[in-house]
């Protein structure tokens, strides 16, 4: 048919391709800023507790610990992880994490004395008072039937309980095992082979 022009016919695959190119740049974005943030979390908490020498490693006033003991069932369990978080003060009814050194700490099934280093609590404040301008806190397991034999002061306290979160704390100590750090090593090179992937 001489003499007819033709009009190029649309391509909506191209329109695809790049609606697809769109997501891709956007997933590979999301990827590294989660990975960067990962980073700085590790980095910090790592430093932290290795240069530092703190004995709870926070990141922006928070920082994971795991429980060991029943002391606070059934609000808490051993196993479970607590978020907890820095405060300017703190009241009858919170549950915090202090540090303690020698001393005897209840622990739902019995008392645990500790002779020696510093170790972490994390129990239910029942009481507080001030004396000779500062602050003391009674404090007791939920599952204990007496309270905590110190008083605790506030300088004691490292944070407030902001969230649990039920048997992670099992997999997070794993993490620390050589098995654990393969694993996360294994999950980088995964993620960095995946961004590849996705930006061919």
């Amino acid at each position: 048919m001489n003499g007819v022009e033709l009009n190029e016919p649309l391509s909506p695959p191209k329109q695809v391709s790049r609606a697809w190119q769109w997501v891709k740049r956007v997933a590979v974005g999301i990827v590294f800023a989660v990975l960067l943030f990962l980073l700085y979390i590790f980095t910090v908490l790592a430093a932290d507790r290795l240069i530092l020498k703190s004995s709870v490693p926070q990141v922006f006033g928070f920082a994971p610990l795991t429980v060991l003991t029943g002391s606070m069932e059934p609000e808490i369990y051993p196993g479970d992880m607590v978020i907890i978080h820095r405060q300017a003060e703190y009241n009858v009814g919170d549950v915090v994490t202090y540090l303690t050194a020698d001393g005897t700490i209840g622990t739902g099934s019995g008392n645990v004395t500790v002779t020696s280093g510093t170790v972490s609590v994390t129990h239910k404040i029942v009481d507080k008072y001030v004396d000779g301008g500062v602050t003391y806190f009674i404090t007791r397991g939920i599952n204990n039937n007496t309270d905590d034999p110190n008083p605790v002061a506030q300088s004691q306290v490292v944070g407030k309980v902001v969230l649990v979160l039920e048997g992670w704390g099992i997999f997070f100590e794993w993490l620390k095992t050589p098995s654990g750090i393969i694993l996360i090593i294994l999950f980088a090179c995964i993620i960095i082979a995946a961004v590849y992937v996705i930006k061919e």
